[in-house]
C-alpha cells in the first residue's frame, strides 16, 4: 500500500529539526495553558477574593479614577420605569 501525501508530508515534517522543535514548544505551551486553566478553577474563590481586594485597595488610593456617572437618576439601580411598567421589582407592561 503506497503512503498518502499527507502521511509523507507529516513524516517528513516529524524528520526537520527545527520543526520537531516547534512542535514541542508548542505542546509544552499548551500543557502550561491547560494547567494555568486548572490551577484558576482549582482556586476559584480564592483568585476572585484577590482581585476584589486589589480592586478595593486600588479604588481607595488617593487620584484614583472613579466610574462615570452614565444616566441621570437616583442613582439606584431596578427601580426605575420602562415600556410603561416597573422594572426590577415590580411588573412589566
Amino acid at each position: 500500500m503506497k503512503p498518502s501525501n499527507l502521511s509523507r508530508r507529516f513524516r517528513r515534517f516529524l524528520r526537520a529539526r527545527k520543526a520537531v522543535s516547534a512542535l514541542e514548544y508548542a505542546i509544552l505551551v499548551g500543557v502550561i495553558a491547560v494547567g494555568i486553566g486548572g490551577a484558576l478553577l482549582a482556586f476559584e474563590d480564592q483568585v476572585t477574593e484577590a482581585i476584589t481586594d486589589i480592586g478595593g485597595v486600588v479604588s481607595d488610593m488617593p487620584g484614583s479614577m472613579t466610574a462615570p456617572d452614565l444616566g441621570g437618576g437616583s442613582g439606584t439601580t431596578g427601580g426605575g420605569t420602562t415600556g410603561g411598567g416597573t422594572t426590577g421589582g415590580g411588573t412589566t407592561g
